[in-house]
């Protein structure tokens, strides 16, 4: 199985993959692993822009990498498998063919395009203003879900599922963008209240 084929010709690998007997989910923990790790320390580079103490930076910083790690790998596990098991109810529906655990392998790959996207943000960090992090900015909000990682990782879940489940890319596409809108969604709503929500807090003044 060559992984180059995953970037030239994603159809050729996920048709390896069909024709394996058996499948190890070792990649795809791989994948989450490193998103997580990258994360967790973005996270923990974000903290000495938010104003804490010199004296307790150190801690604080440490526990940002420790939970952001920790809580996106779990958070990572979660999604996968949810995804996995919706796409791999409706595809049956579709008479598609293959296995869950083929389908979990399938959308855990898919994750791949995010460490290309955890390195650049990482190496690239855009520091947080504290003044204007409760306002919503719809031009931020949307760039950020049609990314062009985002973009290309639908692109590659619907290629492999349809690959290995027999059905075809205009069907596979349907629960998997329709995930993604509602998905979507849920993301500009929660991030709409919570900012509607810091805007309206009393300001206090320190005498």
């Amino acid at each position: 199985m060559n992984f180059i084929n995953l970037f030239i010709h994603p159809v050729k690998f996920f048709r390896e993959i069909k024709e394996k007997e058996k499948i190890s989910l070792i990649v795809p923990i791989v994948i989450l692993l490193i998103i997580g790790i990258v994360g967790g320390i973005r996270a923990g580079n974000a903290v000495p822009g938010l104003g804490v103490p010199e004296d307790q930076l150190a801690g604080i910083q440490a526990l940002a990498v420790g939970v952001g790690i920790f809580s996106g790998i779990i958070g990572l596990g979660i999604a996968l498998v949810l995804k996995a098991g919706i796409f791999h109810f409706i595809l049956k529906k579709m008479k598609g063919i293959a296995t869950f655990k083929l389908g979990v392998y399938v959308v855990g790959i898919g994750y791949f395009p995010k460490i290309f996207q955890g390195i650049i943000n990482l190496l690239f960090p855009q520091p947080i203003d504290l003044a204007t992090v409760s306002q919503f900015d719809w031009v931020t909000v949307l760039a950020g879900i049609f990314s062009i990682f985002n973009i290309w990782q639908l692109f590659i879940t619907i290629i492999g599922l349809s690959v290995v489940y027999g059905v075809s890319y205009r069907k596979t596409a349907i629960p998997v963008i329709g995930l993604e809108v509602v998905s979507a969604g849920i993301g500009l709503a929660i991030t709409w209240f919570s900012a509607s929500a810091m805007t309206g807090l009393p300001t206090a003044t320190v005498k």
